[in-house]
């Protein structure tokens, strides 16, 4: 018997959708790239020599010129949106490089909004190294939300984030977010990136100790074509890390069964957990949104974000290469290039039609892309449906024992939101 309703790949994306979806559904964030210089050379960054396709480090600096004609463009979007989505709030976040390495342009680009705009939502992701009391200060003041970058303890912290002479980066973080924490900054959370050499025992007891941040989130290794990271490490040390990954599942799934109230709370198996329980719980875009432009996988629409380069290209985010540029800031966004972008995404993904969890699927642009384009998705996707299965079902059973846990999962991905860049 034939299959119904089979999903096809689009053959083409209508042009006078695009707008509409995107004044209704994105411009989530502004994120400006203020700089592609940073003090740090982490061993795992995107931009060092392991990717193939990324940009490399440069001394380049935005000026204002070009963040006042992105915060104007994103402004005007959201009013000419608002008839679509009058709730939608302000979101700026300020990225690199090391963004407090142009931190002069930061501030004037915060004194600009509030002199015109009012207040809006800002956010950071910094390396932390110069977090000092005065520019703590500042952004406490501004009310920031700040993403630090934090892999766990001296040891495992400052095995691949250095400064650029190779000096471990550890002890300088830890005594700016000590001024940060007794300052009373409050919205500051950490950020730690795993590799297969990571000791997940040591980070769990890392973010148990008050003197750090709460986790926010922690991820992998940014994989993506032409990624060489993952060559220098022996398949007994991949083995080792998931078998480090499983203990840490059971302990945590552990907890959760004996619904231990008064057990000692592990941040980081949260946040390296909860996250893919609220993905599997809630859905991705493509599942939230039946009128979705992207009908498979996790990609969102360009416009989702708003990313800005130093030169003031637009990107779909600060993940994706430069070779999608869907506008800049003298002409705004380009709703055809858009529409050719999807295109072409959506004719590389072959395997998604007949593949079982191409709606739970969190694969993105960012997976596929190459400076010569995208990449089929026979290639890239290596045991993805077993892999998503066994994630929905550690889910469902985690929320049969506890039924109110879609509610608070609900709750908590509202919040995550809140942690965007």
């Amino acid at each position: 018997m034939p299959k119904q309703n089979a999903l096809k790949i689009p053959q083409e994306i209508p042009a006078e959708s695009i707008k509409p979806f995107v004044l209704r559904h994105c411009l989530r964030q502004l994120i400006l790239d203020v700089t592609e210089d940073c003090n740090f050379r982490c061993k795992y960054c995107t931009f060092s020599e392991y990717y193939e396709f990324t940009r490399g480090y440069s001394k380049r600096h935005m000026n204002f010129e070009v963040a006042k004609k992105a915060i104007d463009l994103y402004a005007n979007l959201l009013k000419e949106g608002r008839r679509f989505n009058p709730w939608r709030e302000h979101y700026i976040g300020f990225f690199g490089g090391e963004p407090l390495l142009n931190f002069d342009l930061i501030k004037e680009c915060v004194n600009y909004i509030e002199s015109r705009y009012g207040k809006w939502h800002y956010s950071m992701t910094t390396n932390g190294s110069l977090l000092d009391e005065e520019k703590g200060e500042w952004l406490l003041d501004h009310k920031f939300s700040i993403l630090v970058s934090l892999d766990g303890p001296e040891e495992e912290h400052n095995r691949n984030r250095v400064f650029c002479d190779g000096r471990g980066t550890f002890n300088q973080i830890m005594k700016n977010l000590a001024t940060m924490l007794e300052m009373g900054y409050k919205d500051i959370r950490a950020i730690t990136v795993l590799d297969p050499k990571s000791d997940i025992s040591e980070i769990e007891k890392f973010f148990q100790r008050n003197d750090v941040p709460p986790i926010s989130r922690a991820t992998n290794v940014t994989k993506m074509e032409g990624c060489k990271y993952y060559d220098q490490f022996s398949k007994e040390d991949q083995q080792f890390f998931l078998h480090r990954v499983e203990t840490a599942r059971t302990r945590y799934m552990d907890r959760i069964s004996n619904n231990l109230k008064n057990n000692k709370k592990n941040p980081f198996s949260d946040a390296l957990f909860y996250r893919i329980l609220i993905s599997m719980l809630l859905g991705p875009i493509t599942l939230q949104s039946s009128k979705s432009l992207a009908p498979f996988t996790g990609t969102c629409v360009p416009g989702l974000k708003i990313f800005v380069d130093v030169e003031g290209n637009i990107h779909a985010c600060e993940r994706i290469l430069t070779n999608f540029p869907i506008g800049n800031v003298y002409d705004g966004l380009n709703y055809h290039r858009i529409g050719e972008i999807l295109k072409d995404y959506f004719h590389h993904m072959e395997r998604c039609p007949s593949c079982r969890v191409r709606k739970l699927c969190n694969k993105c642009f960012h997976d596929f892309c190459t400076d010569q384009g995208f990449s089929s998705s026979n290639n890239v996707c290596q045991e993805i449906e077993s892999s998503t299965l066994k994630s929905l079902s550690e889910a469902v059973s985690i929320a049969e024992i506890d039924s109110k846990l879609v509610d608070r999962a609900d709750i908590k991905y509202e919040s995550l939101m809140k942690w965007r860049v």
